[in-house]
Protein backbone atom coordinates (compact mmCIF):
# COMPACT_ATOMS: atom_id res chain seq x y z
CA UNK A 1 0.00 0.00 0.00
CA UNK A 2 2.71 2.61 0.56
CA UNK A 3 4.36 1.83 -2.87
CA UNK A 4 0.66 2.73 -4.48
CA UNK A 5 0.18 5.94 -2.29
CA UNK A 6 4.55 6.84 -3.26
CA UNK A 7 3.13 6.28 -7.00
CA UNK A 8 0.57 7.87 -7.33
CA UNK A 9 1.66 11.00 -5.43
CA UNK A 10 4.33 11.23 -8.03
CA UNK A 11 2.36 11.22 -10.73
CA UNK A 12 0.38 13.59 -9.64
CA UNK A 13 2.69 15.52 -8.45
CA UNK A 14 4.90 14.77 -12.33
CA UNK A 15 2.78 16.69 -15.00
CA UNK A 16 2.32 19.90 -13.30
CA UNK A 17 5.65 20.17 -12.18
CA UNK A 18 6.10 23.43 -11.15
CA UNK A 19 2.34 23.87 -10.38
CA UNK A 20 1.65 25.35 -6.46
CA UNK A 21 -0.33 22.71 -4.56
CA UNK A 22 -2.23 24.48 -1.95
CA UNK A 23 -4.16 20.81 -0.63
CA UNK A 24 -3.80 17.05 -0.73
CA UNK A 25 -5.96 14.69 0.41
CA UNK A 26 -5.66 11.14 -0.27
CA UNK A 27 -8.42 8.47 0.23
CA UNK A 28 -9.25 5.00 -1.02
CA UNK A 29 -11.05 1.79 -0.01
CA UNK A 30 -9.90 -2.15 0.27
CA UNK A 31 -12.67 -4.52 -0.32
CA UNK A 32 -12.00 -8.30 -0.37
CA UNK A 33 -14.83 -10.65 -1.20
CA UNK A 34 -15.33 -14.37 -0.72
CA UNK A 35 -17.78 -15.21 -3.93
CA UNK A 36 -19.60 -18.94 -3.61
CA UNK A 37 -21.36 -19.25 -6.41
CA UNK A 38 -23.41 -22.47 -8.06
CA UNK A 39 -25.48 -23.58 -11.06
CA UNK A 40 -25.39 -19.87 -12.28
CA UNK A 41 -25.37 -21.74 -15.98
CA UNK A 42 -28.61 -22.89 -14.99
CA UNK A 43 -27.98 -26.86 -15.75
CA UNK A 44 -28.04 -25.90 -19.24
CA UNK A 45 -25.91 -28.48 -21.82
CA UNK A 46 -27.37 -27.19 -24.85
CA UNK A 47 -24.05 -26.46 -26.57
CA UNK A 48 -21.51 -28.60 -25.50
CA UNK A 49 -18.68 -29.42 -26.28
CA UNK A 50 -17.12 -33.30 -25.32
CA UNK A 51 -18.12 -35.60 -22.82
CA UNK A 52 -18.82 -35.68 -19.33
CA UNK A 53 -17.83 -37.78 -16.81
CA UNK A 54 -17.43 -41.36 -18.12
CA UNK A 55 -17.06 -40.86 -21.58
CA UNK A 56 -20.69 -40.37 -21.52
CA UNK A 57 -23.21 -37.17 -22.14
CA UNK A 58 -22.47 -34.17 -22.61
CA UNK A 59 -20.01 -32.04 -20.42
CA UNK A 60 -22.14 -29.00 -18.91
CA UNK A 61 -21.23 -25.67 -20.35
CA UNK A 62 -20.92 -22.06 -18.11
CA UNK A 63 -20.58 -21.59 -14.39
CA UNK A 64 -21.52 -24.46 -12.60
CA UNK A 65 -19.52 -23.67 -9.43
CA UNK A 66 -17.12 -21.17 -8.09
CA UNK A 67 -15.62 -20.61 -4.63
CA UNK A 68 -12.64 -17.11 -4.91
CA UNK A 69 -11.68 -14.69 -2.51
CA UNK A 70 -11.16 -11.38 -4.61
CA UNK A 71 -9.49 -7.81 -3.23
CA UNK A 72 -10.37 -4.74 -4.96
CA UNK A 73 -8.20 -1.80 -3.82
CA UNK A 74 -9.06 2.08 -5.10
CA UNK A 75 -6.41 4.47 -4.20
CA UNK A 76 -7.77 8.22 -5.16
CA UNK A 77 -5.51 11.42 -4.71
CA UNK A 78 -7.39 15.15 -4.98
CA UNK A 79 -5.00 17.88 -5.27
CA UNK A 80 -5.77 21.81 -5.12
CA UNK A 81 -3.29 23.65 -7.54
CA UNK A 82 -5.34 27.32 -7.16
CA UNK A 83 -8.62 28.84 -6.12
CA UNK A 84 -10.32 27.14 -9.37
CA UNK A 85 -8.23 24.17 -10.41
CA UNK A 86 -8.16 20.76 -9.21
CA UNK A 87 -6.87 17.61 -10.43
CA UNK A 88 -7.30 14.10 -9.63
CA UNK A 89 -5.98 10.25 -9.96
CA UNK A 90 -6.86 7.05 -8.71
CA UNK A 91 -5.42 3.74 -9.22
CA UNK A 92 -7.13 0.60 -8.60
CA UNK A 93 -6.24 -3.48 -8.49
CA UNK A 94 -8.50 -6.04 -9.02
CA UNK A 95 -7.77 -9.77 -8.12
CA UNK A 96 -8.67 -13.21 -7.13
CA UNK A 97 -6.34 -14.36 -4.66
CA UNK A 98 -2.95 -16.53 -5.61
CA UNK A 99 -3.98 -16.07 -9.29
CA UNK A 100 -0.68 -14.32 -9.66
CA UNK A 101 0.57 -15.47 -12.53
CA UNK A 102 -2.17 -16.99 -14.15
CA UNK A 103 -5.41 -16.49 -16.19
CA UNK A 104 -8.33 -17.89 -17.61
CA UNK A 105 -9.19 -19.54 -20.90
CA UNK A 106 -9.97 -16.35 -23.34
CA UNK A 107 -8.43 -13.67 -21.08
CA UNK A 108 -5.95 -11.27 -22.48
CA UNK A 109 -4.43 -10.78 -18.53
CA UNK A 110 -1.52 -13.10 -17.88
CA UNK A 111 -1.74 -11.79 -14.36
CA UNK A 112 -4.12 -9.53 -12.33
CA UNK A 113 -1.38 -7.89 -9.82
CA UNK A 114 -1.40 -4.60 -12.53
CA UNK A 115 -2.45 -1.16 -11.45
CA UNK A 116 -4.21 0.32 -13.66
CA UNK A 117 -5.33 4.13 -14.01
CA UNK A 118 -9.13 4.49 -12.81
CA UNK A 119 -9.13 8.20 -12.71
CA UNK A 120 -6.79 10.74 -14.43
CA UNK A 121 -8.91 14.58 -14.44
CA UNK A 122 -8.39 17.87 -13.91
CA UNK A 123 -10.98 20.25 -12.83
CA UNK A 124 -11.19 24.00 -13.92
CA UNK A 125 -13.98 26.21 -12.50
CA UNK A 126 -15.39 28.90 -13.30
CA UNK A 127 -13.95 28.82 -16.91
CA UNK A 128 -14.44 31.64 -19.20
CA UNK A 129 -16.95 32.62 -16.92
CA UNK A 130 -18.59 31.89 -13.39
CA UNK A 131 -21.29 29.80 -13.88
CA UNK A 132 -19.13 26.72 -15.87
CA UNK A 133 -16.85 24.08 -14.62
CA UNK A 134 -15.06 21.89 -17.17
CA UNK A 135 -14.17 18.40 -16.04
CA UNK A 136 -10.79 16.74 -18.41
CA UNK A 137 -9.69 13.19 -18.66
CA UNK A 138 -10.43 9.91 -17.21
CA UNK A 139 -13.77 10.57 -14.86
CA UNK A 140 -17.38 8.95 -13.95
CA UNK A 141 -20.13 8.99 -15.54
CA UNK A 142 -23.14 8.72 -14.41
CA UNK A 143 -26.56 10.17 -14.39
CA UNK A 144 -30.17 9.33 -12.30
CA UNK A 145 -30.55 6.46 -11.44
CA UNK A 146 -28.36 4.40 -13.89
CA UNK A 147 -31.19 3.40 -16.10
CA UNK A 148 -29.04 4.98 -19.28
CA UNK A 149 -26.10 6.43 -17.88
CA UNK A 150 -24.37 4.55 -15.37
CA UNK A 151 -21.12 4.42 -13.83
CA UNK A 152 -19.02 3.18 -16.38
CA UNK A 153 -20.82 0.31 -18.48
CA UNK A 154 -23.08 -2.78 -18.03
CA UNK A 155 -23.00 -4.47 -15.00
CA UNK A 156 -22.45 -8.16 -16.58
CA UNK A 157 -19.60 -7.46 -19.67
CA UNK A 158 -17.03 -5.19 -17.71
CA UNK A 159 -13.76 -4.94 -18.60
CA UNK A 160 -10.29 -5.40 -16.13
CA UNK A 161 -8.71 -7.89 -14.28
CA UNK A 162 -12.14 -9.34 -13.15
CA UNK A 163 -13.03 -10.17 -17.04
CA UNK A 164 -12.66 -14.26 -16.78
CA UNK A 165 -13.44 -13.99 -12.87
CA UNK A 166 -16.63 -12.12 -11.82
CA UNK A 167 -16.78 -9.17 -14.14
CA UNK A 168 -20.39 -8.15 -12.80
CA UNK A 169 -18.45 -7.42 -9.38
CA UNK A 170 -15.90 -5.18 -11.17
CA UNK A 171 -15.28 -1.25 -9.09
CA UNK A 172 -13.51 -0.38 -12.72
CA UNK A 173 -15.95 2.07 -14.06
CA UNK A 174 -14.53 5.23 -16.06
CA UNK A 175 -13.90 6.68 -19.16
CA UNK A 176 -11.56 9.24 -20.82
CA UNK A 177 -13.52 12.43 -21.61
CA UNK A 178 -14.98 15.86 -21.00
CA UNK A 179 -17.64 17.40 -19.46
CA UNK A 180 -18.96 20.58 -18.93
CA UNK A 181 -21.06 21.76 -15.90
CA UNK A 182 -23.38 25.00 -16.36
CA UNK A 183 -24.86 25.37 -12.97
CA UNK A 184 -27.61 28.02 -13.23
CA UNK A 185 -29.38 27.26 -9.59
CA UNK A 186 -31.67 25.53 -9.68
CA UNK A 187 -31.00 24.50 -13.15
CA UNK A 188 -27.87 22.16 -13.99
CA UNK A 189 -26.92 21.18 -17.31
CA UNK A 190 -24.58 18.98 -18.22
CA UNK A 191 -22.72 18.43 -21.50
CA UNK A 192 -19.86 15.58 -22.19
CA UNK A 193 -18.25 13.44 -24.58
CA UNK A 194 -16.21 10.65 -23.78
CA UNK A 195 -14.22 7.84 -26.03
CA UNK A 196 -16.63 4.15 -25.79
CA UNK A 197 -13.75 2.49 -27.50
CA UNK A 198 -10.93 2.75 -29.93
CA UNK A 199 -9.05 0.70 -32.19
CA UNK A 200 -5.31 1.12 -32.17
CA UNK A 201 -2.36 0.16 -34.33
CA UNK A 202 0.94 1.00 -33.82
CA UNK A 203 -0.39 3.98 -31.46
CA UNK A 204 -3.02 5.16 -34.53
CA UNK A 205 -6.25 4.49 -35.12
CA UNK A 206 -7.28 1.86 -37.67
CA UNK A 207 -9.19 4.18 -39.79
CA UNK A 208 -11.42 7.29 -39.28
CA UNK A 209 -14.22 4.99 -38.45
CA UNK A 210 -12.78 2.40 -36.08
CA UNK A 211 -14.04 4.18 -32.80
CA UNK A 212 -17.30 4.32 -30.76
CA UNK A 213 -18.53 7.66 -28.94
CA UNK A 214 -20.45 9.11 -26.61
CA UNK A 215 -22.18 12.27 -26.21
CA UNK A 216 -24.62 13.67 -24.08
CA UNK A 217 -26.67 16.57 -22.15
CA UNK A 218 -28.52 16.03 -18.89
CA UNK A 219 -30.46 19.13 -17.74
CA UNK A 220 -31.53 18.92 -14.14
CA UNK A 221 -33.86 21.47 -12.64
CA UNK A 222 -35.01 21.26 -8.93
CA UNK A 223 -38.00 23.48 -8.02
CA UNK A 224 -37.43 24.21 -4.65
CA UNK A 225 -40.96 23.21 -3.34
CA UNK A 226 -41.70 21.28 -0.21
CA UNK A 227 -41.74 18.10 -1.68
CA UNK A 228 -37.85 18.66 -3.44
CA UNK A 229 -39.70 17.61 -6.63
CA UNK A 230 -36.64 17.37 -9.30
CA UNK A 231 -37.22 17.25 -12.99
CA UNK A 232 -34.50 15.92 -15.46
CA UNK A 233 -34.71 15.29 -18.94
CA UNK A 234 -31.69 14.40 -21.39
CA UNK A 235 -30.26 12.99 -24.65
CA UNK A 236 -26.85 10.55 -25.02
CA UNK A 237 -25.49 9.20 -28.31
CA UNK A 238 -23.53 6.98 -29.32
CA UNK A 239 -21.93 6.69 -33.00
CA UNK A 240 -20.15 3.80 -33.60
CA UNK A 241 -17.87 3.59 -36.94
CA UNK A 242 -17.59 0.72 -39.37
CA UNK A 243 -14.93 -1.11 -37.69
CA UNK A 244 -16.56 -1.74 -34.26
CA UNK A 245 -17.21 -5.22 -33.10
CA UNK A 246 -15.36 -7.18 -35.99
CA UNK A 247 -18.28 -5.53 -38.36
CA UNK A 248 -16.27 -4.68 -41.90
CA UNK A 249 -19.53 -2.77 -43.49
CA UNK A 250 -22.26 -1.35 -42.00
CA UNK A 251 -24.87 1.87 -42.25
CA UNK A 252 -25.29 4.08 -39.94
CA UNK A 253 -25.04 2.34 -36.93
CA UNK A 254 -25.54 5.05 -34.07
CA UNK A 255 -27.83 5.24 -31.08
CA UNK A 256 -29.99 8.52 -29.81
CA UNK A 257 -31.51 8.17 -26.52
CA UNK A 258 -34.05 11.28 -25.40
CA UNK A 259 -35.78 10.61 -22.02
CA UNK A 260 -37.14 12.32 -18.61
CA UNK A 261 -36.87 11.57 -14.75
CA UNK A 262 -39.03 13.04 -12.11
CA UNK A 263 -38.60 12.71 -8.53
CA UNK A 264 -40.51 13.53 -5.41
CA UNK A 265 -41.45 13.77 -2.14
CA UNK A 266 -45.69 13.89 -1.41
CA UNK A 267 -45.36 13.39 1.89
CA UNK A 268 -42.73 12.50 4.28
CA UNK A 269 -40.80 9.60 4.21
CA UNK A 270 -42.14 8.41 0.72
CA UNK A 271 -40.00 9.32 -2.12
CA UNK A 272 -41.84 8.63 -6.02
CA UNK A 273 -39.46 8.35 -8.81
CA UNK A 274 -40.60 7.56 -12.70
CA UNK A 275 -38.31 7.79 -15.80
CA UNK A 276 -39.63 7.37 -19.79
CA UNK A 277 -36.44 6.63 -22.53
CA UNK A 278 -36.72 6.10 -26.18
CA UNK A 279 -33.90 4.85 -28.61
CA UNK A 280 -33.77 6.13 -31.66
CA UNK A 281 -31.04 5.86 -34.47
CA UNK A 282 -30.26 2.57 -36.71
CA UNK A 283 -28.88 -0.56 -36.09
CA UNK A 284 -26.86 -1.72 -39.04
CA UNK A 285 -26.38 -5.30 -40.29
CA UNK A 286 -24.86 -7.28 -42.60
CA UNK A 287 -26.69 -9.95 -44.85
CA UNK A 288 -27.60 -11.40 -47.96
CA UNK A 289 -29.24 -10.13 -50.05
CA UNK A 290 -30.36 -12.32 -53.55
CA UNK A 291 -27.40 -14.12 -53.15
CA UNK A 292 -25.41 -11.12 -52.59
CA UNK A 293 -23.42 -11.15 -49.15
CA UNK A 294 -21.88 -8.61 -47.12
CA UNK A 295 -24.74 -5.93 -47.78
CA UNK A 296 -25.19 -2.87 -45.95
CA UNK A 297 -28.77 -2.20 -44.19
CA UNK A 298 -29.75 -0.55 -41.06
CA UNK A 299 -33.16 -1.23 -39.59
CA UNK A 300 -34.45 1.56 -37.61
CA UNK A 301 -34.23 2.02 -33.58
CA UNK A 302 -37.79 2.04 -32.13
CA UNK A 303 -37.17 0.74 -28.34
CA UNK A 304 -38.30 2.00 -25.03
CA UNK A 305 -38.00 1.71 -21.47
CA UNK A 306 -40.04 2.29 -18.51
CA UNK A 307 -39.52 2.78 -14.43
CA UNK A 308 -41.00 3.34 -11.77
CA UNK A 309 -39.68 3.26 -8.22
CA UNK A 310 -40.90 4.15 -4.77
CA UNK A 311 -39.89 3.73 -1.10
CA UNK A 312 -41.48 4.84 2.52
CA UNK A 313 -40.00 5.44 5.67
CA UNK A 314 -42.81 3.66 7.86
CA UNK A 315 -44.04 6.04 10.73
CA UNK A 316 -43.12 3.15 13.41
CA UNK A 317 -40.88 1.84 15.69
CA UNK A 318 -38.84 4.40 13.92
CA UNK A 319 -35.58 3.11 16.60
CA UNK A 320 -35.73 0.33 13.65
CA UNK A 321 -35.76 2.37 10.88
CA UNK A 322 -38.28 0.21 9.21
CA UNK A 323 -38.34 1.21 5.18
CA UNK A 324 -40.26 -0.67 2.16
CA UNK A 325 -39.92 0.02 -1.52
CA UNK A 326 -41.10 -1.30 -4.46
CA UNK A 327 -39.63 -1.06 -8.39
CA UNK A 328 -40.98 -1.64 -11.97
CA UNK A 329 -38.70 -1.89 -14.63
CA UNK A 330 -39.98 -1.79 -18.62
CA UNK A 331 -37.12 -2.45 -21.35
CA UNK A 332 -38.42 -3.14 -25.20
CA UNK A 333 -37.93 -6.30 -26.75
CA UNK A 334 -37.73 -7.56 -30.39
CA UNK A 335 -39.70 -11.00 -31.84
CA UNK A 336 -37.40 -10.51 -34.65
CA UNK A 337 -34.40 -9.66 -32.98
CA UNK A 338 -31.54 -11.81 -35.59
CA UNK A 339 -33.76 -11.34 -38.57
CA UNK A 340 -33.78 -8.45 -41.21
CA UNK A 341 -35.70 -6.99 -43.71
CA UNK A 342 -33.20 -8.15 -46.22
CA UNK A 343 -33.46 -12.13 -45.51
CA UNK A 344 -37.16 -12.88 -44.01
CA UNK A 345 -40.42 -11.01 -45.11
CA UNK A 346 -41.64 -10.24 -42.02
CA UNK A 347 -42.64 -6.76 -41.34
CA UNK A 348 -41.75 -6.16 -38.05
CA UNK A 349 -37.94 -7.07 -38.81
CA UNK A 350 -37.66 -4.13 -40.94
CA UNK A 351 -37.37 -2.13 -37.29
CA UNK A 352 -35.51 -2.86 -34.36
CA UNK A 353 -37.13 -2.84 -30.87
CA UNK A 354 -35.00 -4.56 -28.42
CA UNK A 355 -33.71 -2.37 -25.83
CA UNK A 356 -30.11 -1.56 -26.21
CA UNK A 357 -28.43 -1.67 -22.34
CA UNK A 358 -26.48 1.54 -23.27
CA UNK A 359 -24.32 2.48 -19.91
CA UNK A 360 -26.83 1.00 -17.87
CA UNK A 361 -26.04 0.57 -13.91
CA UNK A 362 -28.82 -1.31 -12.07
CA UNK A 363 -29.53 -4.51 -9.86
CA UNK A 364 -25.74 -4.45 -9.12
CA UNK A 365 -24.55 -7.55 -6.88
CA UNK A 366 -28.21 -9.78 -8.13
CA UNK A 367 -27.76 -12.76 -9.89
CA UNK A 368 -30.71 -11.66 -12.30
CA UNK A 369 -28.38 -8.90 -13.68
CA UNK A 370 -24.99 -11.34 -13.93
CA UNK A 371 -26.87 -13.22 -16.23
CA UNK A 372 -29.58 -11.51 -18.50
CA UNK A 373 -28.73 -7.64 -20.43
CA UNK A 374 -31.22 -5.49 -19.37
CA UNK A 375 -33.54 -5.59 -22.27
CA UNK A 376 -36.71 -7.64 -23.18
CA UNK A 377 -37.81 -7.74 -19.58
CA UNK A 378 -40.35 -6.58 -17.47
CA UNK A 379 -38.72 -6.54 -13.64
CA UNK A 380 -41.03 -6.19 -10.68
CA UNK A 381 -39.09 -5.73 -7.24
CA UNK A 382 -40.03 -5.48 -3.88
CA UNK A 383 -38.07 -5.23 -0.85
CA UNK A 384 -37.59 -3.85 2.95
CA UNK A 385 -34.77 -3.23 5.27
CA UNK A 386 -34.92 -2.40 8.73
CA UNK A 387 -32.30 -1.94 11.51
CA UNK A 388 -33.17 -4.43 14.29
CA UNK A 389 -29.33 -3.66 15.95
CA UNK A 390 -27.14 -0.29 16.12
CA UNK A 391 -25.49 -0.46 12.96
CA UNK A 392 -26.93 -3.64 11.78
CA UNK A 393 -29.56 -3.98 8.74
CA UNK A 394 -31.07 -6.23 7.26
CA UNK A 395 -32.50 -6.62 4.00
CA UNK A 396 -34.65 -8.48 1.78
CA UNK A 397 -36.26 -8.32 -1.44
CA UNK A 398 -37.58 -10.20 -4.46
CA UNK A 399 -38.01 -9.84 -7.83
CA UNK A 400 -40.00 -10.58 -10.78
CA UNK A 401 -38.80 -11.34 -14.59
CA UNK A 402 -41.12 -11.65 -17.71
CA UNK A 403 -39.90 -11.27 -21.19
CA UNK A 404 -41.20 -8.15 -22.86
CA UNK A 405 -41.33 -10.66 -26.70
CA UNK A 406 -41.16 -14.45 -26.64
CA UNK A 407 -38.20 -16.18 -27.16
CA UNK A 408 -37.85 -18.58 -30.20
CA UNK A 409 -36.02 -19.57 -33.55
CA UNK A 410 -35.49 -15.62 -34.74
CA UNK A 411 -35.09 -14.26 -31.15
CA UNK A 412 -32.76 -16.60 -28.92
CA UNK A 413 -32.14 -16.74 -25.46
CA UNK A 414 -28.70 -16.25 -24.27
CA UNK A 415 -27.39 -15.50 -20.38
CA UNK A 416 -24.19 -14.16 -19.70
CA UNK A 417 -21.92 -15.95 -17.07
CA UNK A 418 -19.91 -13.81 -15.05
CA UNK A 419 -16.71 -15.82 -15.74
CA UNK A 420 -17.54 -15.59 -19.29
CA UNK A 421 -15.65 -12.40 -20.33
CA UNK A 422 -18.79 -11.11 -22.54
CA UNK A 423 -19.63 -14.21 -23.91
CA UNK A 424 -23.39 -16.12 -23.71
CA UNK A 425 -24.41 -19.46 -23.51
CA UNK A 426 -28.18 -20.56 -25.29
CA UNK A 427 -30.12 -22.16 -23.16
CA UNK A 428 -33.38 -23.96 -25.09
CA UNK A 429 -36.42 -22.08 -23.91
CA UNK A 430 -40.15 -22.81 -24.79
CA UNK A 431 -41.93 -21.66 -27.22
CA UNK A 432 -44.61 -18.55 -25.90
CA UNK A 433 -43.68 -19.08 -22.59
CA UNK A 434 -42.97 -15.26 -20.25
CA UNK A 435 -41.68 -16.37 -17.22
CA UNK A 436 -37.44 -15.85 -17.18
CA UNK A 437 -37.54 -16.47 -13.69
CA UNK A 438 -37.53 -15.43 -9.58
CA UNK A 439 -34.88 -13.92 -7.58
CA UNK A 440 -35.00 -13.68 -3.52
CA UNK A 441 -31.93 -12.04 -1.84
CA UNK A 442 -30.97 -11.48 1.67
CA UNK A 443 -28.14 -8.34 2.78
CA UNK A 444 -27.26 -8.00 6.08
CA UNK A 445 -24.36 -5.08 6.89
CA UNK A 446 -22.78 -4.31 9.82
CA UNK A 447 -20.97 -0.77 10.45
CA UNK A 448 -17.83 -2.15 12.95
CA UNK A 449 -16.86 1.28 12.96
CA UNK A 450 -17.48 4.70 10.84
CA UNK A 451 -14.70 3.11 8.53
CA UNK A 452 -15.12 -0.26 8.36
CA UNK A 453 -17.93 -2.46 6.54
CA UNK A 454 -18.84 -6.08 6.77
CA UNK A 455 -21.76 -7.55 4.82
CA UNK A 456 -23.23 -10.64 4.14
CA UNK A 457 -25.30 -11.28 1.08
CA UNK A 458 -27.57 -14.46 -0.48
CA UNK A 459 -29.10 -14.73 -3.62
CA UNK A 460 -31.22 -17.66 -5.17
CA UNK A 461 -32.56 -17.23 -8.83
CA UNK A 462 -35.68 -19.81 -9.76
CA UNK A 463 -35.87 -19.79 -13.82
CA UNK A 464 -39.62 -19.89 -14.59
CA UNK A 465 -41.04 -21.59 -17.48
CA UNK A 466 -38.90 -19.96 -20.42
CA UNK A 467 -36.39 -22.41 -19.03
CA UNK A 468 -36.68 -26.07 -20.27
CA UNK A 469 -37.03 -28.59 -17.77
CA UNK A 470 -32.97 -29.73 -19.13
CA UNK A 471 -31.89 -25.83 -17.69
CA UNK A 472 -33.81 -25.02 -15.08
CA UNK A 473 -32.03 -25.37 -12.21
CA UNK A 474 -31.80 -22.50 -9.07
CA UNK A 475 -28.80 -20.65 -9.32
CA UNK A 476 -27.21 -19.33 -5.95
CA UNK A 477 -24.87 -17.18 -4.13
CA UNK A 478 -23.63 -16.13 -0.99
CA UNK A 479 -20.96 -13.00 -1.37
CA UNK A 480 -19.25 -12.03 2.07
CA UNK A 481 -16.88 -8.81 2.25
CA UNK A 482 -14.95 -6.67 4.37
CA UNK A 483 -14.62 -2.76 3.40
CA UNK A 484 -12.37 -0.22 4.71
CA UNK A 485 -12.43 3.43 3.86
CA UNK A 486 -9.91 5.82 4.60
Amino acid sequence: MKKLIAFAIVALMASPAFAAIQNVKVSGDITSTYVDRYTFNLGTTLGSEGLGAGGVGFKPVGLKKQNVFITQTRLRVDADLSDNVSTTVGLINERAWGGEGTFATGSTQKENTDVQLYLASVTMRELLYSPLTVTVGRQIFNYGNGLIMGDGGVNNQATGDLQFIAQDLTMRTAYDGVKAVLDYKPLTIDMFYFKNNQTLVNGNPISDNSSSDVYGFNANYQLGDSMNTVFETYMFSRIDGNNQAGVTSNKGNNLFVPGLRASTNPVKGLNVQGELAWQLGNKAVITTVNGNTDVEQAEKRTAMAAQFLTSYALPVEEKYKPTVNASYTYVSGDKDSTANYGSVPFSSAKTYSAWDPFNENQGSGTIYNTLFPLSNMHIVSVGASVNPLEDVTAAFSWSGLWDASTFGPSNKLAIFQPDGGGATINPASKGGARGLGDEYDVNLTYNYTEDVTFGVSLGWFVPGNVFTSNNNNTASQALADVAVKF
